[in-house]
């Protein structure tokens, strides 16, 4: 459905429903994601091997399976590197030409320029944060942490998501955006409108369903994308948002 047409429709029929999607997404807000161990650290300043650690495999969690991406950064570190904290400096101490050409012995990502970028980001920790990820975020509102990390090249979904990341593990304070990727924008899209948005939009809808804090809504539109919300095969009838989901029932009807 058009957002144009939603936009002309009374208010109260599709603003009781935005309601109530957005009530169904907190209330099974219980889950997660497994950041690793750095959720062992809530509300501690976690140690400098941890913080490198988890900021690195958040990074190759680009345009890329998760389980493969963070397996391919444990692996870096502990197989590569020898389990070294200083895991910024060991991947700046080569030529920025020399890392890149290192890509398939590594296998690091599926895209050279997910491989690539690390150089760069790797040279700006170690001489803006001493080669410490922690001083990124440590002791900073969730607002200033995602502007260090958009000014480090992080990215702009996958910033959101370290800062959400964060949030979960007690490592910053302050409300954040969700992580609007291909299963967002697909879930919410649907759910609100009827078919997939892009990112921009999927964040704007975000903080319209959730002001207060929109992030609380990333998790459980991921796990009805895993569960429920597949692209070509989506299991209406088993997802709890069915009865106020545009797309399910549109399709319904048809």
């Amino acid at each position: 459905m058009p957002l144009e047409q939603v936009e002309n429709e009374p208010v109260s029929a599709h603003t009781e429903g935005r309601r109530r999607i957005a009530a169904l997404l907190l209330a099974n807000r219980a889950g997660t994601e497994d950041w690793g161990e750095i959720a062992k650290y809530k509300g501690l300043r976690c140690p400098k091997k941890v913080a490198n650690r988890f900021l690195l495999c958040c990074l190759l969690d680009w345009q890329m399976n998760a389980d493969v991406a963070w397996r391919n950064g444990e692996r870096l570190i502990k197989d590569i590197f020898d389990d070294s904290e200083n895991i910024w400096a060991e991947i700046s101490s080569v030529s920025e030409a020399e890392w890149e050409s290192r890509r398939t012995e590594y296998g690091l990502h599926r895209y050279p320029a997910g491989h690539d970028r690390l150089w760069c980001i790797a040279s700006r920790i170690c001489r803006q944060y001493n080669g410490n990820a922690s001083n990124i975020w440590w002791g900073k509102e969730s607002s200033r942490v995602i502007e260090e990390l958009w000014d480090l090249r992080a990215g702009e979904q996958i910033s959101r998501m370290i800062v959400g990341a964060l949030r979960d593990c007690g490592q910053v304070v302050g409300s954040s955006d969700v992580k609007a990727d291909a299963y967002v924008c697909r879930v919410l899209g649907r759910a609100v409108l009827g078919a997939p948005i892009k990112p921009p939009a999927a964040t704007e809808l975000s903080r319209e369903l959730n002001p207060e804090d929109p992030w609380q809504l990333d998790w459980p539109l991921w796990s009805i994308e895993k569960h429920y919300c597949s692209k070509n095969a989506p299991c209406c009838s088993q997802c709890y948002l069915e009865r106020d989901c545009v797309f399910a029932q549109e399709n319904r009807t048809n």
